[in-house]
């Protein structure tokens, strides 16, 4: 596997060879996630993105990972912004609650994001 230069996963182990020689699992271990301290604090707006915000603070929008980082009660990037509500069905199958799915979600407008200070994201 190869990873650009500055990657976040340019570092991070592969898997290693049972004692048999046997390969376990062709890829990549969990990678490093870093813990920075909250510096700031900016509160989710209409249309606005990942990228986006990333660039407000950091002129760089391939950084919104840190955003990521510094908020660790989300699951997937896209819940710091979005409201997601799956769908739900009887024991039948029938869909008895559509969830957020004809949205695509729901903007979490007002919610506040972590920002971490750029020398400690990185």
């Amino acid at each position: 596997m190869a990873f650009f230069k500055g990657s976040d996963y340019e570092f991070t182990p592969l898997f290693e060879r049972s004692e048999t020689g046997a390969e376990i699992f062709r890829g990549l271990r969990a990678r490093r996630i870093r813990h920075p301290d909250p510096v700031l604090e900016h509160t989710v707006s209409l249309k606005e993105r990942l990228d986006s915000v990333a660039h407000e603070y950091y002129s760089e929008s391939r950084d919104w990972r840190w955003l990521v980082e510094a908020n660790p009660d989300i699951l997937f990037p896209d819940d710091l912004l979005w409201n997601t509500r799956p769908r739900v069905y009887d024991e039948d199958g029938d869909m008895t609650d559509r969830g957020t799915m004809d949205e695509n979600g729901r903007e979490r407008i007002g919610h506040i994001i972590i920002v971490p200070r750029r020398g400690e994201a990185g």
